[in-house]
């Protein structure tokens, strides 16, 4: 693994054996800027985004504003880049981002945060952004009609009359479904209508290639995130969800007290894409 401060750019070169990209710990638009596939040759993040992205901050029926415009420090440790922010008047916790190069292709970011307030149904919406054309997937619990039979299924959302020009959110059970929808974007400038779906058989969600020669899997533990967004495919460039073709992952959704301390991690594993991505996840959560 190569790690390599890039003085110029205020940011990180690194390489794994089948992975190579850079860092920004700086700015709004912080994150993963490059990532590509070596064996293909393919980029992974969208020209104009990142990935691993520190967005929102939300209670319940609350923003707290973004992470990425907190002031913070960086440094590295190890096979890791060390991001510290700073508290603020809206938002009264310490984060400490991880990210940390894993071999051979994936990427983890441990958040720890410690509170000194009370946020109930505290969320962190990390963002990711992926090149035009690629095609979003979800991991869902399994539905009788299903032409599956009922088992757990890889789905693949596209274009709907339905959920059109919505935000698809796969909650993890019926008790966390409605926060997606409980007024913490109503203050906001939000752009988007939030709209619960299936629920998630694992906080799984994937991008792949037109081609299906790469799969960009992004994941967390169940206790780590209680809902995954995904968009859909289209041929319309106009909609938000087809050009800037996001995923995101609802970190955390737990209540804090002041003194509470939680760490998460997100895992972003750049695979084949004929790979096992059911063994990739439970390689991930077995640690």
């Amino acid at each position: 693994m190569r790690l390599q401060y890039d003085p110029a750019r205020e940011g990180w070169d690194f390489e794994t054996d089948e992975l190579r990209g850079f860092l920004l710990p700086t700015g709004q638009r912080h994150g993963v800027k490059t990532l590509v596939h070596k064996p293909t040759g393919l980029e992974v993040v969208h020209p104009s985004y990142d990935v691993l992205n520190m967005f929102l901050l939300f209670s319940t029926n609350l923003c707290m504003g973004q992470a990425r415009t907190l002031e913070r420090t960086s440094e590295r440790e190890g096979n890791s880049v060390m991001v510290r922010f700073r508290p603020s008047a809206e938002f009264r916790a310490e984060l400490t981002a991880r990210y940390t190069f894993v071999e051979p292709n994936a990427i983890d970011l441990t958040i720890h945060l410690k509170s000194d307030w009370v946020y109930p149904a505290f969320e962190l919406f990390l963002s990711n952004y992926y090149p035009p054309g690629w095609q979003p997937h979800a991991y869902v619990q399994g539905c009788e009609y299903s032409p599956h039979g009922g088992a757990d299924e890889w789905i693949a959302p596209v274009a709907n009359d339905v959920f059109l020009g919505t935000g698809l959110v796969f909650p993890r059970d019926q008790h966390v479904s409605p926060r997606s929808v409980d007024g913490r974007w109503n203050r906001i400038w939000a752009l988007y209508q939030w709209n619960p779906q299936r629920y998630y058989a694992r906080p799984l969600v994937s991008q792949t290639d037109p081609d299906r020669r790469v799969q960009a899997l992004l994941m967390a533990r169940p206790d780590d995130c209680f809902a995954t967004v995904t968009g859909y495919s289209s041929t319309n460039m106009d909609d938000p969800f087809v050009s800037q073709n996001p995923l995101y992952l609802c970190l955390f959704g737990v209540d804090l007290l002041p003194g509470t301390e939680r760490t998460v991690t997100a895992r972003l594993a750049v695979v084949a894409g004929d790979e096992d991505w059911l063994r990739v996840y439970d390689g991930f959560v077995a640690g």
